[in-house]
């Protein structure tokens, strides 16, 4: 996928990259964290990307429809409007936009409708179960892009059924999220599976959760690294154990299964069922 220069954090990208090259891009984004800048130019990317008409990597920021996305007035996107003072999402406009999800594109092979700031301009009931049941059982070709600065103001229903792009704070790694990831590596290591399982379990905040896998890929690639002779600066302790224990196979499915951790994460899958199967898959290949 084509990023358009934004500057976005690894796992974001990895995880668009593998729902765009998987065909698995779901119809559903919720864009949240950052600042409303950043929000707005990441929804702009994604709806550039859905109306496309390259045949290569997308959006090419070339085409008419790309052109148009990006400028904001692409026929087949809609911005919810909203109305009064507060530019709120009023049941009559919801009611119309459900309707309207349901007739083809005028130029483009999608539709996408977007609602921008819903923490503030969406309220939960009964306007949110509005758009519940549509995008539950979306029509073909549909992209519901919402974004909002903490997603749990979204219902769990809506949070459920669509893929969270969680943009952070803009801050550099935290040091809780640098420790853990240095335990988790540290667990594959021991005898005891109950080890690194504890150390998985840790993973109970969804952006610490994508902080911290992020750091883990990065210490693996550094470790990946020395083994070929390069020494990274600034690399972890644990890296260099890593590289005189692991092979150069196993610290490619390593890196692997962190890229897949980080899209579950996104994806909404619990935290719970992802620090299980992470620990399964860790254990498996380093053994």
């Amino acid at each position: 996928m084509n990023f358009q220069g934004l500057q976005l954090n690894k796992s974001l990208e990895n995880s668009l990259n593998a729902l765009d090259r998987e065909n698995r891009m779901p119809h559903a984004f919720i864009i949240s964290g950052g600042s409303q800048k950043s929000r707005g130019e990441l929804c702009d990317c994604l709806s550039a990307w859905a109306v496309c008409s390259s045949e290569g990597e997308k959006p090419c920021g070339e085409c008419k429809n790309c052109k148009n996305a990006f400028e904001r007035v692409h026929s087949d996107i809609y911005y919810a409007k909203g109305s009064g003072k507060t530019q709120i999402y009023k049941a009559e406009e919801l009611k119309e936009i459900v309707r309207d999800a349901s007739i083809k594109p005028n130029q483009a092979d999608r539709k996408v409708y977007v609602f921008e700031e819903c923490d503030k301009r969406l309220p939960q009931i009964p306007n949110q179960g509005i758009l519940l049941k549509t995008i539950e059982e979306p029509p073909q070709d549909i992209l519901f892009i919402l974004t909002c600065e903490n997603s749990k103001t979204l219902l769990e229903t809506i949070r459920s059924r669509a893929v969270t792009l969680n943009l952070g704070d803009g801050k550099k790694t935290s040091e809780q999220a640098s420790e853990l990831s240095e335990e988790i590596l540290a667990s594959m290591l021991k005898s005891s599976e109950f080890e690194l399982l504890k150390a998985t379990y840790k993973l109970s905040d969804r952006f610490a959760s994508l902080e911290t896998l992020e750091c883990v890929e990065s210490i693996l690639a550094d470790a990946l690294c020395m083994q070929t002779g390069y020494e990274p600066k600034g690399a972890a302790d644990i890296a260099e154990q890593l590289c005189g224990t692991l092979t150069k196979t196993q610290f490619l499915e390593l890196i692997e299964i962190t890229r897949s951790a980080q899209l579950k994460v996104n994806q909404n899958v619990s935290l719970e069922l992802i620090s299980t199967w992470l620990c399964s898959q860790y254990r498996k290949t380093v053994r």
